[in-house]
């Protein structure tokens, strides 16, 4: 082959590659999106069942009425629900409806989030950057808080550690 013609072969490989791996992020996005969706309808369901957390697992938290956050089956007056979780030495919920859903969202969750999975569990479906950015700051500041607990690993977990 000429060196022209390697040239444009690995232009083309280049390119099917960059596809190919922009195909995978997709999916791999929508996956997270859907093991965070699993994660609230299982600590949903278990709530609304009465039954026992799994051990390391945090109850459920409810939001406020003024919040326009998803509630549990879709009232904000279950007699299931439990108030937002309230950290040791700390009094009341985080200020904000954006806060209170992100604490409640992590808090939920069965295993430690990144804030782009926070970001997509919230309802961006492809986050841009900044948007990520301001969701991390905002698991920061809640963890500073002592509402969330930030990992080593970039990640945040309920005040309590469990995941």
């Amino acid at each position: 082959m000429a060196p022209e013609q390697l040239l444009q072969r690995l232009e083309w490989e280049k390119r099917v590659t960059q596809e190919n791996l922009e195909a995978i992020r997709e999916r791999l996005v929508a996956l997270e999106e859907r093991a965070a969706a699993l994660a609230i309808t299982r600590r949903t369901l278990t709530d609304l069942l009465g039954a026992e957390p799994a051990p390391g697992e945090l109850p459920i938290c409810a939001s406020s009425d003024d919040d326009r956050g998803p509630s549990v089956a879709g009232t904000s007056a279950s007699p299931h629900q439990e108030e937002t979780v309230t950290p040791p030495g700390m009094r009341g919920k985080p200020k904000g409806s954006v806060s209170r859903r992100i604490a409640t969202l992590v808090a939920s969750a069965d295993r430690p989030m990144r804030a782009r999975e926070v970001t997509i569990a919230l309802g961006r479906k492809n986050p841009s950057r900044s948007q990520v950015e301001g969701i991390r700051r905002a698991c920061r500041r809640l963890a500073v808080s002592g509402f969330l607990k930030a990992l080593e690993s970039g990640e945040f977990t309920g005040p309590e550690g469990a995941a």
